[in-house]
């Protein structure tokens, strides 16, 4: 009997712990509706403002936290970024010539700012983010700086999002 007892509570603790689980991240933002603006390019990363506004999109949609809106007149909150600088590291020289580089770290800097609409606070402003890539350029550098591009663009726009609606 006692052991029965035992067994009961230790059930009862056990599943209460997941009683107050819930999936995705706890931290709840200031607002419901948000408005990306058109990204601004200022680096010298050529055709990058339609590639990463489409993946800043793709990244707030896949994200449950806020809806997007169309215009910044809908929208609780505006988030803008500006592209600022494009940059290539050589990481890799080529075996037979030091003075060829095989392998770069390609880097997109910019700077985020979101403000609240409601009462035209801003919420932070020229935050910095950064997205890293290596790309390999046995096959061509500028054949491989734009296959980069997407993955680049990609990479930045999941970096503003946790900016964005991660906990701060």
């Amino acid at each position: 009997m006692r052991a029965y007892f035992l067994l009961c509570i230790t059930g009862v603790l056990l599943l209460s712990g997941c009683a107050n689980y819930r999936l995705g991240t706890g931290g709840q933002v200031s607002f419901r509706t948000l408005y990306v603006a058109p990204v601004v390019n200022e680096s010298n990363a050529p055709q990058t403002v339609a590639i990463v506004s489409t993946q800043l999109r793709e990244a707030f949609l896949h994200d449950s936290r806020v809806i997007l809106v169309n215009t910044a007149e809908e929208a609780d909150a505006t988030l803008t970024v500006h592209l600022l600088k494009y940059s290539r590291e050589g990481q890799t020289r080529q075996t037979v010539d030091t003075g060829l580089v095989r392998k770069f770290d390609v880097t997109l800097n910019a700077e985020a700012t979101l403000r609240d609409n409601r009462d035209n606070k801003l919420l932070f402003e020229k935050r910095k983010v950064q997205a890293t890539r290596q790309i390999f350029v046995d096959s061509g550098q500028l054949q491989a700086e734009y296959q980069n591009i997407p993955l680049l663009a990609e990479t930045l726009a999941k970096n503003v999002l946790g900016a964005t609606l991660d906990v701060w």
